[in-house]
């Protein structure tokens, strides 16, 4: 496996978030590097936090061969984008936003907007978000300067 790379899940705590663990993995392997986790708690959670959920999902991250890490912090596209960078992500794994929306994906895909995102919606189905090649921004960017 490439050091320093690897590829990003964000699970939110729910025992349902196990399919982007397995996303994550079959993405992972593809790519030959290795596969971390991440759930990004808020801050009032600590006390409240479903504990034996998160268990499940560690457990489930440890049998994919991944390090799960839980971050208590109020804004989680920011955290998310931190470890991101921190680990050297290469993809990002998360689950489709439901109405109404928090805004996640979105702020995350500004944040990393180089970064392929994979959505998993809950029946299983990816969708993707794709990194605009460097000449497109480029291209953007001095379409927009002129």
């Amino acid at each position: 496996m490439k050091k320093g790379r690897a590829v990003l899940v964000c699970v939110t705590g729910q025992r349902d978030c196990d399919r982007l663990i397995r996303a994550g993995k079959k993405i992972a392997d593809e790519l030959s590097v290795p596969l971390k986790v991440l759930c990004v708690q808020p801050t009032s959670a600590g006390f409240d936090t479903d504990c034996e959920e998160l268990e499940y999902l560690r457990q489930t991250a440890r049998d994919a061969d991944a390090e799960m890490s839980v971050y208590f912090n109020d804004d989680a596209p920011l955290m998310a984008a931190g470890v991101a960078k921190k680990e050297g992500a290469v993809h990002i794994v998360t689950g489709m936003a439901e109405a109404p929306a928090n805004g996640f994906i979105e702020i995350l895909h500004k944040l990393l907007p180089h970064l392929p995102i994979s959505m998993v919606s809950k029946s299983g189905k990816i969708y993707n978000i794709c990194p605009a090649k460097r000449d497109e921004r480029t291209a953007k960017s001095l379409i927009l300067q002129n």
